[in-house]
């Protein structure tokens, strides 16, 4: 079951979402392949620093930030990843790497272009055996996510 926080900021902030429940699933591909459904729509929140501020960086499961375009895209000096040992405990109540991007953390979003082509994206609900399907374009809206192009790139 998503935790109960998650829920509710998703209630007070009107995303309707569709819950569901899958085997253990951690990386973001696996978790395509769980809910039987194209890495496209999965969105992976990644964690970085834009000179020096956490924020969460979006891209579909089979990509990886493309650290350079996020840096231009935020008017930033440089773009990191940041371990995870450094923000575990921001997600709280998630297990950590599978939090969902959204504002329940205080961070600023950005998101590749390309899910913002999809009707619908799903993520992670807090554990890695919960996903939401989220509709794209209320959860632009409500997160007030901005749109980079080409901040995922394939993976190697």
């Amino acid at each position: 079951m998503i935790p109960e926080a998650i829920d509710r900021y998703l209630k007070q902030h009107h995303l309707d979402y569709a819950h569901s429940m899958h085997p253990r699933a951690v990386p973001a591909q696996r978790l395509a392949a769980a809910e039987h459904i194209s890495g496209a729509r999965i969105a992976k929140p990644v964690v970085v620093s834009i000179d020096g501020r956490l924020a969460l960086a979006v891209v579909p499961a089979s990509a990886r930030v493309d650290l350079p375009a996020l840096a231009a895209a935020a008017g930033a000096e440089v773009a990191e990843l940041v371990p995870e040992s450094m923000f575990v405990d921001r997600f709280q109540p998630c297990e950590p790497g599978a939090e969902p991007a959204i504002g329940l953390f205080g961070l600023p979003i950005f998101v590749d272009a390309r899910l913002v082509g999809q009707p619908w994206i799903v993520m992670r609900g807090g554990t890695h055996e919960d996903s939401i399907r989220l509709d794209t374009r209320a959860w632009l809206a409500e997160e007030r996510a901005r749109v980079v192009r080409g901040l995922g790139m394939a993976t190697a």
